[in-house]
Order: C-alpha cells, then sequence, then structure tokens
C-alpha cells in the first residue's frame, strides 16, 4: 500500500471520534502515532487488512518516541547570531516576533531577507505538542512530511 497525504489530520479526528484504532499504510504509521490515545496499525497490503478483520493476522500497534522527536526537530542548520550588521532590521524581527506580529519584508535583491527569514525561527520560543501538531496537520495535508520520516 503506498502512503497517503494528510493521514495526520485523519488520525486526529479518529482520536477525538473516540476511534480506538486505525488502519493505514505502512509508510505513515509514524506520522499518525504521534497522536496519542489510537491505536496505529501499520498494513503492507489490502490482502493483510482483510486478514486482520477476519482475524487471522495479528498487527502491534507503531509506538514513536515523541521526546526525540522534538530532540531532532529543533536543531536549526543556520542562526540568527550569525547575521553580522542590520542591527534596524534584526531588532524589527525581534520585535515582532516576541509580540506575534506579521512582518512584510520589501528590499532589493541580495538585501539579506531571506537570510533574515529563514534565521527568525531561532528567535521563536519552542512550540509546545499541540501548536507543533496544528503545523504538522498543514504540512501533512500538503505531502510535506516524506515517507516514513515522522
Amino acid at each position: 500500500m503506498k502512503p497517503v497525504k494528510g493521514i495526520l489530520p485523519i488520525a486526529v479526528g479518529a482520536r477525538d471520534a473516540r476511534i480506538k484504532g486505525i488502519l493505514l499504510p505502512r509508510g505513515n504509521s509514524k506520522e499518525a502515532a504521534v497522536v496519542s490515545g489510537i491505536d496505529v496499525l501499520p498494513l503492507d497490503t489490502l490482502s493483510d487488512c482483510v486478514e486482520f478483520l477476519n482475524g487471522s493476522l495479528q498487527i502491534e500497534p507503531i509506538k514513536v518516541d515523541l521526546d526525540e522527536i522534538f530532540k531532532t526537530e529543533t536543531n536549526y542548520p543556520v542562526d540568527f547570531n550569525d547575521v553580522k550588521g542590520q542591527e534596524h532590521v534584526k531588532r524589527c524581527l525581534e520585535v515582532a516576533a516576541a509580540g506575534g506580529h506579521n512582518i512584510i519584508m520589501i528590499g532589493p535583491p541580495g538585501s539579506g531577507k531571506t537570510m533574515l527569514a529563514k534565521r527568525l525561527a531561532t528567535v521563536l520560543p519552542d512550540m509546545n505538542f499541540e501548536e507543533s501538531l496544528e503545523t504538522t496537520k498543514i504540512h501533512s495535508v500538503m505531502g510535506l512530511i516524506p515517507s516514513g520520516v515522522l
């Protein structure tokens, strides 16, 4: 079975509907296992699904270590401290980040807009689990989570 897009919101919806577990492609199992309170049962083929539903196949639920995922996902390859100069722009970005304000950066090519934007995440506070889940649901629906990564 091939992985599908949007499995994370499906798993959250199943949990909220108090469904005990879900059957899904193995490539989506780690992504869905991030949601606690629901058994995630990975399948390789549709035949496995039929055998499981008939009771002739036992499937162990997938478990993931959320602490390990949070540790690996908060390492950024760039840092806001690396920016030299541009003190006014850096101060504006810090104030906007602290207040949760929007930012629009306008300027000629090569003035550092993209460089600063990539580094902005390093001055923001870490997201809690629910914020991370909401953000990751968007990535899931768009198909931006590589199969088997989460």
